[in-house]
């Protein structure tokens, strides 16, 4: 399998903070109701809402360390040339 580089162009600001904006994919992934507290659903409902909401961080931070990778080996190769 070929080595993905990383891509400049890639690169996109991210608009909020983003608890919030995990919170709100949780929910849409969950089927749940637009609530402004978790504790406003039903037990069954919330916990699926908190769990997708934790993956979803966890993704998120997993995929920031990967960039971060990419983009040291990139100005190292850089530097290199």
């Amino acid at each position: 399998m070929a080595k993905k580089k990383f891509d400049p162009e890639s690169l996109e600001e991210q608009v909020g903070p983003m608890n919030d904006v995990a919170k709100a994919d949780a929910l849409v992934y969950a089927g749940a109701p637009e609530v402004k507290h978790l504790s406003n659903l039903d037990s069954k409902s919330e916990r699926a809402v908190r769990a997708k909401k934790q993956k979803i961080k966890k993704t998120s931070k997993k995929t920031d360390r990967r960039l971060s990778k990419q983009i040291i080996n990139h100005i190292s190769q850089q530097e290199d040339e």
